[in-house]
């Protein structure tokens, strides 16, 4: 009998020890996260996500994962780009990127991952998903929500630059003179940089995202054009020289 209490103690530190450690927070904080979630959010990067067709239409699944100390889309990308060599069913709609807004955001918890759901705005107004990773405790969660979300416009939080900018970030342009960070919040990561330099200058040729590919949820279907300019071109971190846009922005949603 002694024998068999060891061995069932033995087994269960075995147990108890290959288990991982699980998430630290209480259900205040999972009050407080959901408080931090509720009304208008608006993004600090871009999101892709990932539109399937099913059984209930076409929804949007987790592209993008966001820890406290970084965000991450490019194994979930890798992941997708296999799967579709085996069935070419998936769309990646790249169309949300810095400064969307996004609204009625709904948290699931599950150990240390948290995801968020959320309706963008229009005419965005399509589903999107963020997955947050290695959320330990509420100040993880504070830690990974700032890296990728922010409760005004991105110009709200910075009085310090030039009036003209902070307009041309909310219209949603990028004008000479606005820096790398600046430009960043109108266009988001471009999809090709060419580096260089001129006369002793650091140069650097951004080459914007055109394609917004498509999406679609609750029987709505989006895509169309970005409206950015083809290229924009830094010297010294600066924008010194803007492309022409490849057409304005066309989203066409279909019920």
């Amino acid at each position: 009998m002694k024998a068999n209490h060891r061995m069932a103690a033995i087994a269960f530190v075995l147990v108890t020890c290959a288990v991982p450690a699980l998430a630290q927070y209480s259900r205040q904080d999972r009050d407080q996260m959901n408080a931090m979630i509720k009304g208008e959010l608006y993004l600090r990067n871009n999101v892709p996500c990932r539109y399937t067709s099913g059984g209930f239409g076409i929804g949007a699944e987790v592209v993008i994962e966001v820890s406290p100390t970084g965000l991450d889309w490019d194994k979930n990308l890798a992941l997708i780009a296999e799967k579709k060599q085996s069935r070419g069913v998936d769309t990646i709609y790249w169309g949300f990127g810095p400064n969307d807004m996004i609204h009625d955001g709904k948290l699931y918890f599950k150990d240390d991952v948290v995801e968020l759901w959320a309706e963008g705005g229009k005419p965005k107004d399509t589903e999107i998903w963020i997955r947050f990773v290695q959320i330990k405790s509420l100040d993880d969660f504070k830690k990974a929500f700032d890296l990728i979300l922010s409760p005004k416009p991105l110009q709200d939080e910075h009085p310090e630059w030039p009036e003209e900018i902070r307009k041309a970030i909310g219209s949603r342009n990028v004008i000479p003179g606005m820096t790398r960070a600046q430009a960043f919040v109108v266009l988001g990561n471009p999809i090709g940089v060419d580096e260089g330099e001129k006369d002793g200058k650091k140069t650097e040729i951004w080459f914007p995202r055109q394609d917004t590919g498509t999406a679609g949820s609750w029987g709505k279907v989006a895509s169309g054009e970005t409206g950015f300019p083809v290229s924009v071109q830094f010297v010294d971190g600066k924008v010194v020289a803007i492309g022409k846009k490849s057409g304005t922005v066309m989203i066409d949603i279909k019920k």
